[in-house]
């Protein structure tokens, strides 16, 4: 399913494109260039998201921005469970992104969003995963160093032991959805 969320960047109105759907087959996701402990053919049926800009109304320098996500996870020590035994915040960064406490899954000129989780049963029976994605405008010269809100989006699934997967719906975030979220930012 494609969504379209509209956003103000450098006072210019822009749009962020975002493709949600389930992955198909292993070959659409590019799960074949990671090396992942199982057949990446178990990931059919599981979310795939990429947010990007089909045309965006910027040049250079002003096209600047970044992705920061942050994923809930609810943890079920049984199938049945309706109240999750724990529930978990953190930030979607890389280790090198963390290590130098930046929070940003993308960014570029300008950033590209891709992700597409599967495998994360851990030692649990169900999960509940969601993702809370923010499109921002990364500290420069341009917003006298300020991290701001742009846009933002949550998505996921629920996974069980069995091999179901279950994609929850698309909904778009608010800036209080930002602020929120920000005690999760490193």
């Amino acid at each position: 399913m494609k969504y379209t969320i509209p956003f103000h960047l450098r006072n210019k109105e822009n749009i962020l494109t975002i493709d949600y759907r389930e992955i198909s087959s292993a070959a659409e996701s590019g799960f074949s260039a990671l090396k992942l402990p199982f057949d990446v053919n178990e990931c059919v049926g599981n979310p795939m998201l990429h947010a990007y800009f089909e045309n965006l109304n910027l040049n250079g320098y002003e096209r600047y921005c970044g992705f920061i996500q942050v994923i809930k996870r609810e943890e079920y020590p049984s199938i049945n469970d309706e109240v999750p035994a724990k529930v978990v915040y953190e930030l979607d960064a890389s280790e090198e992104m963390q290590e130098h406490k930046w929070p940003y899954f993308a960014y570029g000129y300008p950033a590209e969003f891709f992700d597409a989780p599967c495998h994360n049963l851990n030692n649990n029976e169900k999960i509940l995963w969601r993702a809370y994605t923010y499109l921002v405008d990364i500290p420069s010269r341009m917003n006298n160093n300020q991290l701001l809100f742009l846009a933002g989006f949550s998505w996921g699934y629920i996974e069980n032991i069995k091999g179901e997967v279950q994609l929850l719906d698309f909904e778009e975030l608010s800036e209080n959805d930002w602020l929120e979220h920000q005690k999760y930012m490193i």
